[in-house]
């Protein structure tokens, strides 16, 4: 697909639209990927929405299939990935049948909007499956304000579910991006999809954020308009998901204290392996807790209020070695993270 992809931008053929039909057994997770993480595709084409049809008439079956240990239902993960699904046959079943499946298709992705069709008229306007930019929640949010709220609940029917939540605040952005590469590391491959919307602390632009496993993407995008409440929603579709957990997590990344360093304070900080001396000139500036001013005239970000970056400045002119109350240097920061 992608060297497709690439004989159509070496053509310079200008198209609407491409559409990729998968095979019926298909993991819809590399498809998805591929739009995030090769370059040329990536500035070429973004990925407008994932559409499933489901068979109202014998998905049970397959969505119950036992499948040897390591190896995924296909049928699951579909419904898990999609953004709309064309719930197909349903003149096949009765009303009440179709109620259950419906409830059954939203425990398992409860952002996916549910479209019914029949066997012989399974036909509906283009604009119900494309041009959705579904991957877009700003546009999804003005169609449905609470389609992250908590209300939606969370359901364990089955291994496969989806959490979402939302809370007002502002986000640390060090934190945020720690805790999203920690969970990306140890559960990516159980989360099939995750979005996002997040106020950062010091940012005036909305941040959005989505994933497809261990693939994430995130830009700033529209402005926080200034009679609007900053508040949080993130939702996640995988397996095995602890509601509880994520969200105690999630909210242990909002900023709850003023940084350790008041404007004008003296401080040394630790610019590529060396201890500067500055002088703090502001806080919050790019999602930053400091803005300094080094004894050299030059500015110096620090994205961490910690001692590892930032300390109060000694009296003589020692300087502290990196992290040495801790014993070790912190890694480097690495948030972008794929398979």
């Amino acid at each position: 697909m992608i060297e497709v992809v690439k004989k159509l931008i070496a053509s310079k053929t200008k198209l609407d639209a491409i559409i990729i039909e998968t095979t019926g057994l298909a993991d819809p997770a590399p498809v998805c990927q591929t739009f995030f993480v090769d370059p040329d595709v990536e500035k070429y084409a973004r990925l407008d929405a994932v559409v499933t049809v489901v068979d109202a008439k014998h998905i049970a079956q397959h969505l119950d299939e036992v499948k040897p240990e390591g190896v995924e239902n296909e049928a699951v993960e579909q419904v898990a990935f999609a953004d709309r699904i064309l719930l197909n046959k349903c003149d096949l079943v009765s009303e009440e049948e179709l109620v259950a499946l419906e409830s059954r298709l939203k425990s398992m992705n409860h952002v996916a909007h549910i479209i019914r069709t029949q066997l012989n008229a399974s036909s509906l306007p283009l604009d119900k499956i494309m041009g959705l930019n579904a991957f877009s929640l700003d546009r999804v949010l003005a169609v449905d304000s609470e389609f992250l709220e908590e209300s939606h609940g969370h359901h364990h029917e089955s291994s496969v579910g989806s959490v979402g939540f939302s809370f007002q605040g502002d986000m640390n952005l060090t934190l945020l991006e720690d805790w999203i590469m920690d969970l990306l590391q140890l559960k990516g491959n159980d989360l099939y999809r995750y979005k996002g919307i997040l106020a950062i602390k010091g940012m005036s632009k909305k941040y959005v954020f989505q994933g497809v496993h261990m693939t994430f993407d995130g830009m700033y995008t529209t402005e926080w308009k200034p009679s609007e409440v900053r508040i949080n929603r993130f939702v996640f579709i995988g397996k095995n998901l602890d509601r509880d957990e994520l969200k105690k997590d999630f909210m242990e990344c909002l900023v709850t204290e003023e940084p350790r360093f008041p404007i004008g304070s003296k401080v040394v900080c630790l610019v590529q392996e060396n201890w500067i001396d500055g002088t703090v000139q502001s806080h919050w500036e790019e999602g930053n807790p400091y803005r300094v001013i080094l004894e050299n005239g030059t500015e110096h970000w620090i994205f961490d209020d910690d001692d590892c970056y930032i300390r109060q400045a000694f009296p003589i002119k020692r300087k502290p070695s990196p992290c040495q109350d801790q014993g070790e240097s912190r890694p480097a920061k690495q948030f972008f993270v794929t398979d």
